[in-house]
C-alpha cells in the first residue's frame, strides 16, 4: 500500500485463510473412477492420481490452472485407460463435486471479521488457486456456509486460468473491485503465491498463521497475524 494511500479493498485466500485447509477427498476420488474401471487395482489407481496430481503442481508453478477435465484425462493416459463420454463427464462431475457432501469447515472468526471489515465500508473479494474445486463448487461451499454475500468480487484460477503466480489473478481482481494496488491488502497463508504475488502487483500483504501456518514467510509479509480475528485492529494501526 502506497505511502498515505487510503485503504480501499481486502482480498481473502480461499483454502487455509477463510476455510480449513486440512480437507482432502482424494478417497473418494480415486475409489469413484476405480469403479468406473475394469483390470485396475485401487492401488494403481491412487498411484496414477498423484502423479497426475504432480503434473498439475508443474503446471500451476507455472501460473497456469490444470482443470478437473484435464487431471481426469491425465490419470486415465497414466493408467493407458479411457472412458466412453458419459463415464468421463460423471467422473469430472464427481471429482469437482464431491466435498459438497462434506464440505470445509469456515475457519474460527471469519464471519465476524468481513462483517466488520464490510461495516468500515471496505469492499472485499477472493483470490483462489481452486485445483480440483472449480469456481461453481467453492462459490456452493460459500453459499452453504453463510459467507457468500459477504463478499463483492470472486477471483478462480479455473475461470481466469492463471494462478495467484501471476499478476492477472491479483490485477483483474483489483480492476473489479474499482481499487488500486495501493489501496488493497491480501490475506492469505502462502508465502509464494499470497505473499509475493499479491507483492509483485503492488499490494501489502498479511500472512495468516491460524490453519495452515507458514512461519518462513513472516519475513516476506507487511502484517503477520495469528488469528484472523486480529486483522481489523491490524488494518487500523497500518493506516
Amino acid at each position: 500500500m502506497a505511502q498515505g494511500s487510503v485503504l480501499r479493498a481486502v482480498t481473502f485466500d480461499f483454502w487455509g485463510t477463510l476455510v480449513d485447509s486440512a480437507y482432502s477427498r482424494t478417497a473418494e476420488r480415486v475409489a469413484y473412477l476405480h469403479g468406473r474401471l475394469e483390470g485396475y487395482a485401487q492401488e494403481r489407481v491412487l498411484d496414477a492420481y498423484h502423479q497426475s496430481e504432480a503434473s498439475g503442481s508443474q503446471i500451476d508453478a507455472l501460473g497456469f490452472s490444470l482443470g478437473v477435465p484435464a487431471r481426469v484425462s491425465l490419470t486415465l493416459d497414466i493408467l493407458g485407460a479411457a472412458l466412453r463420454p458419459e463415464g468421463l463427464a460423471a467422473t469430472v462431475r464427481f471429482w469437482e463435486e464431491t466435498m459438497l457432501d462434506d464440505p470445509p469447515q469456515v475457519l474460527e472468526g471469519v464471519p465476524e471479521t468481513l462483517e466488520n471489515l464490510r461495516g468500515r465500508g471496505l469492499a472485499l473479494a477472493i483470490i483462489s488457486d481452486t485445483g480440483f474445486s472449480p469456481g461453481r463448487v467453492l462459490r456452493q461451499i460459500l453459499a452453504m456456509r453463510g459467507i457468500l454475500g459477504l463478499f463483492d468480487h470472486l477471483t478462480f484460477s479455473n475461470e481466469t486460468g492463471v494462478t495467484k503466480r501471476r499478476p492477472q489473478a491479483f490485477t483483474s481482481t483489483l480492476a473489479a473491485l474499482g481499487a488500486a494496488p495501493g489501496e488493497a491488502l491480501h490475506v492469505g497463508d502462502l508465502p509464494t503465491t499470497d505473499i509475493r504475488g499479491a507483492h509483485a502487483v503492488g499490494m501489502r500483504t498479511a500472512l495468516l498463521l491460524q490453519n495452515n501456518p507458514h512461519p518462513e514467510g513472516i519475513p516476506l509479509a507487511d502484517l503477520v497475524l495469528n488469528h484472523i480475528r486480529e486483522l481489523p485492529e491490524a488494518l487500523a494501526n497500518l493506516e
